[in-house]
């Protein structure tokens, strides 16, 4: 499409600016990014680095929302020297000489090689269609490639002729491969949580297990150590190459925080430092870690979602897959010339890092205060308030929304720090939401942890999206990846923690499911992988309709009522409850469908009606109830391209305006304490409850619904603005309709034109 290469060219305007100076920003969840070093911005969620055969270049290969993209910067200046344009692109690239790169070539489904001097991209190693090339790796010797393909769970060898010379089945999504001096092969399996190792002429002679989700491989100079970043453990397994193959230790690269698990970290890139040190890019605290001896000596501090490594003798290069943080959208307009690169996974853009080895012998490096000084500390809490197990709330239920922000539906509301001009969905077409928010409580400071939905329904149902979610989801909401299996609850997507249900099973905790993440009724789309959590087996509502725009929120709520009834009346309600309510998404203005304002409209009574239900039942004394959105990327916010509303109801609820800062993790952790369950990752667990939303002293007046200020009918017009766009849309299954379109017709049916 014509607005990509209008973004293309913003985006090599943005790589080729001069490199920044280390910079404090603070993330969604209130930890700050510190980062040691200079860096340069590259483009979209950048996931693989590799340093030029003399170390005087460095490729960077941009694999995120935006199209994908080969820079070639220079080492000492970090200056763009070139960008090449790829049809598609995965993993680390590796230089082949001087002149030319090669690079995993994603949906192209071939290994491309790139000639830096022409720019032509050539298509070198099939590996079969559908395969979906996601990792390559070359011998020692320059003699073989391999190729990994993650859609058809295969790794393929050719010589450098392009011959094939073997294939083998490794495994539902092989993460990365490297050889071994000999020539052994070795492959990693993100699902099966294992690496196989292949001899020459393809023959498996050994598999190993692994802890979770292993993300990277890395081979030791000398070749004796293999190490293995298992990303969802938050270890590094460490085996011997020397047959037979075996496992010397597990070294645990996370910090615990005191709470006992350290889910989250995210180790997901490896680069050895010499014989004895091993780098360790911890994605998920913004780190990266040294390992020598078994153990973790020193941490510094770097961007967003650290996500590549590269050393020379003297500097290390990261990329910092998100970059520096949030930012404000307020004149997202995506087809617009001007706008277009404020959509969230286009403004989530990431950098290149250059940082000195020296970094890691300052003091701060050695004592861990730099790292710890960027996440926020553990909550120092009143034992006797309102968030507690065995406290007066007893109750939750947990409605999930869909993809907007504050200032779209709240904007209006004085007092607040919103925008009344960006208020598409104001008090007109939001008065439930309106008078709970100003019954209860306007949290004007609160933040999504994701980006898009992609992620944000891992975020609301477990505090984290591993390292599978976060590098997957860009490619997919670019066009390049059509599967969308984030939500389908089989690994690799299910993180160590599981989920927030999977925690009340634990605990023996009652709960019931309505809606979320119970699949995509009737779904044949080929590239769509409906529910399958094990965890809500026996636990959620068959009646219930998850996803499905062309189904009411109203009847949702209907169905929700009736089983309420029968709780009330045989006293009996869960200690949890869980609520999909989806179809604040809208179908834009496709011809037929509701309106996008009739759509929300709908919603907000749903969310009216059930918030009206509980309160005039015997179990408001002892229930609150949170509403939150899964992410904000449909809209626009002066504020943040992640913050969003979220709503407390409650006898406890405080009331007025809320201006403490929360985050999605936050509504968790006051779900858990609530209900005395464990965090599932250093997010939730980290993360500030909201105690400044609720008070000791409770009002049990009950809250009546209010009936609809609009029509929750209207249809949109045949011929209308945007019709013929959101024609093409398909709203059948999550996100598959391009967001930057359906929120451009959006705006041109509700925006202020400044």
């Amino acid at each position: 499409m014509w607005y990509r290469a209008i973004l293309a060219s913003a985006l090599f305007g943005l790589a080729c600016t001069a490199a920044a100076p280390p910079a404090r920003h603070r993330l969604p969840n209130s930890w700050h990014l510190r980062p040691v070093g200079s860096s340069v911005g590259v483009g979209t969620m950048p996931q693989g680095v590799a340093l030029s055969p003399g170390g005087k270049r460095i490729a960077v290969l941009d694999a995120g929302a935006a199209p994908a993209a080969l820079h070639v910067l220079d080492t000492g200046s970090l200056h763009t020297r070139s960008i090449v344009k790829l049809t598609d692109g995965f993993g680390n690239p590796i230089w082949l000489d001087e002149r030319t790169v090669l690079v995993a070539g994603g949906k192209s489904d071939e290994i491309e090689r790139v000639d830096l001097r022409s720019g032509s991209v050539v298509g070198i190693d099939p590996l079969g269609r559908g395969s979906w090339c996601a990792g390559i790796a070359l011998s020692v010797h320059h003699t073989r490639l391999a190729a990994i393909g993650d859609r058809n769970g295969r790794v393929v060898a050719f010589d450098l002729h392009g011959r094939r010379l073997w294939s083998a089945t490794v495994g539902a999504h092989p993460s990365a491969l490297a050889f071994e001096a000999n020539g052994t092969l070795v492959v990693a399996s993100r699902q099966d949580s294992k690496i196989y190792f292949f001899n020459r002429l393809g023959k498996l002679v050994e598999s190993l297990p692994t802890d979770t989700h292993p993300a990277a491989l890395a081979i030791a100079p000398d070749g004796r150590t293999l190490a293995v970043a298992a990303s969802d453990a938050g270890r590094i397994d460490l085996f011997s190459t020397q047959s037979p193959e075996r496992e010397l230790a597990r070294v645990v690269v996370a910090e615990r925080f005191g709470v006992g698990n350290h889910f989250g970290s995210s180790p997901d890139a490896l680069a050895f430092e010499g014989k004895a040190s091993l780098l360790v890019a911890l994605a998920g605290e913004n780190q990266i870690a040294l390992v020598r001896k078994n153990r973790v000596v020193a941490r510094i501090p770097v961007g967003w979602y650290p996500d590549a490594l590269a050393a020379s003798h003297d500097e290390i290069y990261v990329a910092d897959g998100k970059g520096d943080g949030m930012h404000a959208n307020p004149t997202f307009r995506p087809l617009e010339r001007r706008t277009y690169a404020r959509y969230v996974a286009i403004l989530t853009s990431g950098d290149l890092r250059r940082i000195s080895r020296t970094a890691f012998d300052a003091p701060d490096a050695r004592n861990f205060r730099a790292e710890r000084a960027t996440i926020l500390p553990l909550a120092k809490r009143r034992t006797a308030g309102v968030l507690r197990a065995g406290g007066p709330i007893r109750h939750v239920i947990y409605i999930i929304k869909e993809n907007r922000t504050y200032d779209q539906v709240l904007g209006d509301i004085k007092r607040a720090n919103g925008d009344p001009q960006l208020a598409w969905f104001g008090e007109r077409v939001t008065p439930n939401q309106h008078a709970i928010a100003r019954r209860f409580g306007i949290l004007d400071n609160a933040y999504t942890d994701a980006q898009v939905s992609a992620d944000g329904h891992n975020w609301t149902d477990a505090a984290f999206a591993n390292d599978y979610v976060e590098r997957f989801w860009p490619p997919n909401y670019g066009g390049r990846r059509p599967l969308y299996d984030f939500q389908n609850g089989a690994s690799p997507v299910v993180p160590q923690g599981g989920y927030l249900w999977d925690d009340a099973l634990r605990a023996g905790i009652s709960f019931r499911d309505y809606g979320e993440d119970t699949g995509v009724p009737r779904s044949t789309s080929p590239t769509y992988l409906a529910g399958n959590m094990h965890g809500l087996i026996g636990h959620f509502d068959p009646a219930y309709e998850g996803w499905n725009l062309q189904y009411s929120d109203l009847r949702r709520e209907a169905e929700w009522n009736r089983e309420f009834r029968a709780f009330v009346a045989h006293r009996n309600l869960p200690a949890l409850e869980i609520v999909y309510f989806p179809n604040d998404h809208t179908e834009a203005a496709r011809a037929g469908a509701l309106t996008p304002r009739a759509y929300v409209a709908q919603n907000d009574l749903a969310v009216g009606r059930l918030v009206d239900a509980v309160s005039h039942s015997r179990y408001w004394r002892s229930t609150a109830i949170f509403i939150v959105e899964d992410d904000a990327q449909n809209g626009p916010d002066h504020v943040s391209d992640q913050r969003s509303t979220f709503y407390v109801a409650s006898p406890y609820a405080r009331g007025g305006v809320v201006s403490q800062r929360y985050d999605t993790a936050s509504v968790m952790r006051s779900i858990e304490l609530i209900l005395g369950l464990p965090p599932l990752s250093i997010y939730d667990a980290t993360a500030r409850p909201l105690d400044g939303a609720f008070a000791t002293t409770p009002n049990f007046a009950p809250f009546t619904a209010i009936a609809p200020l609009t029509d929750i009918r209207a249809i949109n017009p045949a011929h209308g603005v945007g019709a013929r766009r959101s024609a093409a849309m398909n709203f059948s299954i999550p996100d598959a309709a391009d967001p930057t379109i359906a929120n451009d017709v959006l705006w041109d049916l509700y925006g202020v034109k400044r």
